[in-house]
């Protein structure tokens, strides 16, 4: 990304924050208050960098919202860099020795923070200035680096949920028909839950089916869900067998970085001819269900997503849809309402067909996908 690439971009996100021309918040004012305090200082800034210019979006000893063109500001260097940039004297820094704040307004030291978001997007900086010359030790620069997550969180609070509401949004797929077999289906999914669910029919014409969890803290479940889920359907013209090893491949990284796993059941359907291929990452919650009544759970001894051996191949299964044969796919928060999966077996087998079921659990349940996959 170029300079004037870089740039643009960080605009657009320091626009999608909301947060500029707001007016004073008690949020951001808090961590500039106790920042001056912590460093004893008797100015500190919280500044977005945009459009060429440089917004203290909350100060201590200045005035709120002003704005000055970047070249004339420390801080347009600062959201330049990764870590935190100190100046002991600005008179004796080239860099700096012109700006107004110098030569003017008497300003000697500076020290500032970058703020980030997610993405990685600089945005602004937290910063401290004093009119004597300063320096900070190892546990001093701690500290601003502690403050400045602090003021990230702030800063992405609003976009992050309107991110992760975007996101869950997009995990509920859209309703299809497959000829000869009836598909009734229920997703609620919630900011916290991790659920995975896809459902679709490939360009081959096999149904595609997916249910899964990613647990993980917060909102991070959903977008590592969306992550998993966008790694399943990238993978729609793979054969099975490689399917899951590529998609472990491809999110191991994320499921590592938030220290979490990920479980998954993934089955393929032939229309025509009813045969199944199916294969379980330690989700464990997959049954068949016979017209003759009895039933069989679908699962296998592999481990979910990131915890297995590389050396131990995937193991996928495969069985005959015959008519009237019904497979019933759910995640933990449906069980949540339900009980447990044979209680959810139960209730299967006590109902008229996929649409009830759903129904009956959708009446009670407050999260969680069910699936229910039923030939004629």
């Amino acid at each position: 990304m170029t300079h004037l690439d870089a740039a643009a971009h960080r605009t657009a996100v320091v626009e999608a924050l909301g947060v500029l021309g707001s007016g004073p918040e008690e949020r951001f004012d808090r961590i500039t208050r106790m920042t001056q305090e912590a460093f004893g200082v008797p100015l500190t800034f919280l500044n977005l960098v945009h459009d060429d210019l440089v917004t203290a979006q909350s100060t201590q000893g200045w005035r709120q919202g002003g704005s000055a063109p970047a070249e004339q500001v420390f801080c347009s260097t600062t959201v330049l860099t990764d870590e935190p940039m100190v100046v002991p004297d600005a008179t004796l820094d080239p860099r700096f020795a012109h700006l107004a704040a110098v030569t003017e307004q008497g300003i000697r030291f500076y020290a500032g923070a970058p703020l980030s978001m997610l993405d990685g997007t600089r945005v602004g900086t937290l910063c401290i200035m004093d009119a004597k010359p300063r320096d900070l030790t190892a546990e001093d620069l701690d500290l601003l680096r502690d403050l400045a997550r602090w003021a990230e969180r702030e800063l992405g609070h609003s976009i992050e949920r309107d991110r992760v509401r975007r996101v869950i949004d997009g995990l509920v797929p859209e309703p299809i028909t497959v000829p000869g077999y009836a598909l009734d289906t229920l997703s609620v999914p919630r900011e916290d839950s991790g659920d995975v669910a896809d459902w679709r029919l490939a360009a081959d014409g096999r149904l595609h089916l997916t249910v899964g969890s990613v647990p993980a803290a917060g909102r991070a479940s959903a977008l590592l869900a969306a992550a998993v889920r966008a790694a399943v359907i990238a993978r729609t013209d793979v054969a099975m067998g490689e399917a899951i090893v590529g998609l472990e491949a491809q999110v191991a990284a994320d499921l590592s970085a938030a220290d979490t796993v990920g479980s998954l059941f993934h089955l393929r359907l032939d229309p025509t001819s009813g045969h199944v291929d199916h294969g379980d990452a330690g989700h464990g919650l997959a049954v068949l269900l016979r017209a003759d009544g009895t039933a069989e759970a679908l699962r296998s001894h592999d481990l979910p997503i990131g915890l297995q051996p590389d050396t131990i191949p995937r193991t996928p299964g495969s069985l005959e849809l015959a008519s009237g044969d019904r497979i019933v796919l759910c995640t933990d928060g449906v069980l949540a309402e339900v009980g447990d999966l044979e209680s959810l077996v139960e209730l299967a087998g006590a109902v008229g067909d996929g649409t009830d079921l759903v129904d009956r659990v959708r009446a009670v349940a407050t999260g969680g996908t069910l699936i229910v996959l039923t030939r004629n």
